[in-house]
């Protein structure tokens, strides 16, 4: 009777650290990689001509708030990643950057520095509801490069 418990419980801790390692990224570039299917991108040219031409359009640079302060894109606000997961819901946090909470149909475009935060955030985006979320391709990185 023991051997047989301890058999099965060899099994159970086996499976239990097999089922545990799924989802083990290296760093936040391969977590990305595995989400960037589900996010639509917008080239730099692309934003830069909705930009120019004024349509509607929120830009959220997700970058921490020295980086966003060293160069951004206009018209841009900047919420950290980490913020704007856990507070887009919120009423009061839209009043706290004066400005109307987006609707769930509002074009959002999400940069970050090379465009692997911003698959992420979109992603957190899109789970709270908001359809119309898209990640600029290659990040603030790549407008600079075209436009600063």
């Amino acid at each position: 009777m023991r051997k047989i418990f301890r058999i099965t419980l060899f099994i159970a801790a086996i499976a239990a650290a097999a089922w545990g390692c799924v989802g083990v990224y290296e760093d936040s570039s391969e977590l990305a990689l595995g989400w960037k299917s589900n996010v639509e991108s917008i080239s730099p040219q692309e934003l830069n001509s909705i930009i120019t031409a004024g349509e509607d359009v929120l830009v959220i640079d997700v970058r921490e708030e020295g980086e966003y302060y060293e160069g951004n894109i206009p018209g841009s606000v900047n919420i950290s990643k980490g913020v704007l997961e856990f507070s887009t819901g919120d009423a009061d946090f839209w009043a706290q950057q004066f400005m109307y909470p987006p609707e769930a149909g509002s074009k959002i475009v999400i940069c970050s520095r090379n465009g692997d935060m911003g698959v992420l955030a979109a992603i957190s985006l899109k789970k709270s509801g908001y359809k119309n979320v898209l990640n600029l391709e290659g990040g603030f990185e790549s407008y600079k490069q075209l436009f600063n």
